[in-house]
């Protein structure tokens, strides 16, 4: 509906991150999904919520979701654009090749257009 408010209540949030740092155009990991949390790291079943957010006025960043080396999912974030994501799950395909399954990503990448930019990175988990 155009012009609608749509709001999502989360409970249990008990970790929260917000991060703005600069993405150069070689592609960088700015997120890891684990069993276990760590430095950068969250356990991935306790992931509720991201947002990424491009902070440039110009130039697009391409993210990029990987499991593994076999799984791998990318989108463009154009110019002072957001993207959420409340799931884990994801899937990829080549050449046409039919949907097989959903695995969970333990890996998010950015990396900038022709120059760096900046992001903003939130994270919420219980």
């Amino acid at each position: 509906q155009v012009g609608s408010k749509i709001v999502q209540q989360i409970g249990g949030i008990n970790e929260a991150s917000r991060r703005i740092f600069s993405v150069s155009t070689a592609e960088t990991e700015i997120l890891a999904l684990s069993s276990s949390a760590g430095a950068g790291t969250y356990v991935t079943s306790n992931l509720q919520y991201i947002r990424v957010t491009n902070l440039d006025d110009t130039n697009f960043v391409r993210l990029t979701f990987a499991s593994g080396s076999l799984n791998r999912y990318d989108m463009k974030l154009p110019a002072k654009r957001t993207a959420i994501f409340t799931s884990p799950s994801i899937s990829g395909s080549a050449g046409g090749d039919a949907f097989g399954s959903f695995v969970d990503f333990d890996s998010m990448k950015a990396a900038a257009d022709t120059a760096a930019v900046d992001i903003e990175l939130f994270v919420a988990s219980t």
